[in-house]
């Protein structure tokens, strides 16, 4: 779990948790089945409307879009930095300077969704997040925030130990090369491949981690991306508790 000290404006240091890829994926599908619902309800008002004063169709139209385009922008700012998604999955917006993310800070994160989001199908934000080592995607980057868990509530499944047998067969003893920080982004990647159930953005992101990390440790391999990231992550694993011991 990749953890961030941020400095309140009281000058004590607090140590946060960075909430991972596949909880932040979770939020926006939630905001997504939110946004879809109130689009079917907005779509079956505007149809009984149209019959009975069409000269109000435009207006309304306006009046019912606008909360679906400015969603996430809403319900930071009104919601201190939480969406219902953000809300369900225990996560939140907060500034790294310590201070309160204002109006401009919420707005930069939701105009560069554009980028990080809408146009890459969320990939960009997916690197970003993966890459960066305080958890920013672009709109972060810009707004000097990051995203973190309100609870932490940590199991063994979500740190990057895994129990491994002692009669385990090391595959890649290059997994030795790998950082905490590597081995956090290939668990993120394997849990984002189970929960996600979008199987481009899988496939894109397996295989763009698995490409990034091979070439780091200079293996050649014919492995499939997630096999291969399993594995790797199990090499890691037992070699890092073989030296232990």
């Amino acid at each position: 779990m990749q953890k961030i000290q941020i400095e309140t404006t009281q000058n004590v240091m607090v140590e946060y948790e960075i909430a991972g890829v596949g909880r932040r994926i979770a939020a926006s599908l939630i905001d997504l089945l939110i946004i879809s619902g109130y689009a079917i309800a907005e779509s079956m008002l505007s149809s009984v409307i149209r019959e009975s004063a069409p000269g109000l169709n435009i207006y309304l139209f306006l009046l019912l879009i606008l909360p679906v385009i400015f969603y996430d922008l809403l319900c930071e700012t009104l919601m201190d930095g939480q969406s219902f998604g953000k809300k369900g999955m225990d996560i939140k917006v907060v500034k790294l300077d310590g201070g309160q993310p204002t109006f401009i800070s919420y707005f930069l994160r939701w105009i560069l969704r554009i980028i990080d989001v809408m146009i890459s199908g969320g990939c960009v934000a997916i690197f970003s997040v993966l890459i960066n080592s305080k958890g920013q995607r672009l709109g972060d980057l810009a707004a000097n925030t990051t995203v973190i868990r309100v609870k932490s509530d940590a199991s063994l499944e979500d740190t990057i130990l895994t129990e491994i047998n002692d009669s385990y067969q090391v595959k890649f003893q290059e997994a030795s090369g790998l950082s905490d920080k590597d081995a956090g982004v290939i668990k993120e990647v394997i849990d984002l491949w189970k929960n996600t159930p979008y199987e481009e953005l899988q496939d894109k992101v397996a295989l763009r981690t698995k490409e990034v990390i091979a070439k780091k440790l200079g293996i050649t391999t014919d492995m499939p991306p997630l096999p291969f990231l399993e594995t790797l992550l199990n090499d890691y694993n037992f070699i890092s508790n073989s030296s232990k011991s």
